[in-house]
């Protein structure tokens, strides 16, 4: 959902999305706390998302030194989501407050955020990670790279079940702005309880932002759908595997066994027979 408040000089986008991190979670067999940074970028990902089209798509991608070692989300038009760790089952201790330590398992290095217009021409830009939590990286990039100063709330609420609660709201400041109503969403930043609680306790991303904005009185611009969804089909992974070069094509002809290639994003697998690759080769040629 996305509104605007004080005379459209503030722009909000707010989400629940326990169902996305729960299918990111299956997919990948993820650890708990792998889980709980996966989810808070797939979230920063779909409140991306809206203003999308064609075949425009956002992809934020963290490379670091922690357990999990990265992560990637990304979100095309209509809210398609979708997002893998490297390292799915890479887990920390609880942190000295007895949260899963996402900045732990993330560690140091540098959020890439990846823009594909219509055109097909991708723009990159690349800021250092501020803590590894998500949020407050998301907010430097904003900051840094886009130049809007952002206010970032994403978080996942998980247990070794599996995930309870996931969402994220983010407000931004456009132009004329005043000091006032700065004040006002420095406010209601610092009083927010977390954002995965509120979902857990069933508020809509409308009482998310309402909550964020403290009184701004805030108005629906409009909703959009969200889910996990992946754009890998066995002719992409065809071309794929024509990538691999020719070589390695004639020794997956020659096997006796099928070619099993499997989609990073979503786990998808694909199987081709030698007699397939074969086809490929052929056609490669």
């Amino acid at each position: 959902m996305s509104a605007l408040a004080a005379g459209d000089t503030v722009r909000f986008i707010a989400a629940r999305t326990t169902q996305l991190v729960r299918e990111a979670q299956a997919r990948h067999n993820c650890s708990p706390t792998v889980t709980a940074a996966l989810g808070r970028l797939l979230t920063g990902a779909a409140l991306m998302g809206p203003g999308l089209n064609g075949s425009e798509r956002i992809t934020l991608q963290i490379s670091s030194d922690g357990p999990v070692r990265g992560l990637v989300a990304d979100v095309a038009p209509g809210g398609r989501v979708r997002g893998f760790p490297l390292h799915p089952m890479a887990e920390r201790p609880l942190n000295a407050r007895g949260k899963f330590d996402v900045a732990g398992v993330v560690g140091r290095g540098s959020l890439h955020v990846t823009r594909t217009f219509d055109t097909g021409q991708p723009y990159t830009s690349a800021v250092p990670l501020a803590t590894g939590e998500i949020g407050e990286d998301l907010a430097k990039y904003f900051a840094s790279s886009e130049q809007i100063p952002t206010v970032v709330a994403v978080g996942v609420l998980a247990n070794p079940a599996g995930v309870l609660a996931a969402g994220g709201v983010i407000a931004q400041l456009l132009p004329g702005a005043d000091a006032a109503t700065i004040d006002v969403l420095e406010r209601g930043a610092r009083s927010m309880p977390q954002v995965s609680a509120l979902v857990r306790d069933g508020l809509s991303p409308e009482e998310l932002v309402r909550k964020l904005a403290d009184g701004l009185k805030p108005r629906i611009a409009g909703t959009h759908p969200i889910e996990f969804a992946c754009r890998c089909n066995a002719e992409r992974v065809a071309k794929a595997i024509v990538g691999l070069g020719h070589d390695a094509l004639v020794e997956m002809a020659s096997s006796s066994d099928d070619t099993e290639a499997r989609c990073d994003f979503c786990g998808q697998r694909y199987y081709f027979s030698p007699d397939a690759i074969r086809e490929i080769l052929e056609s490669a040629s």
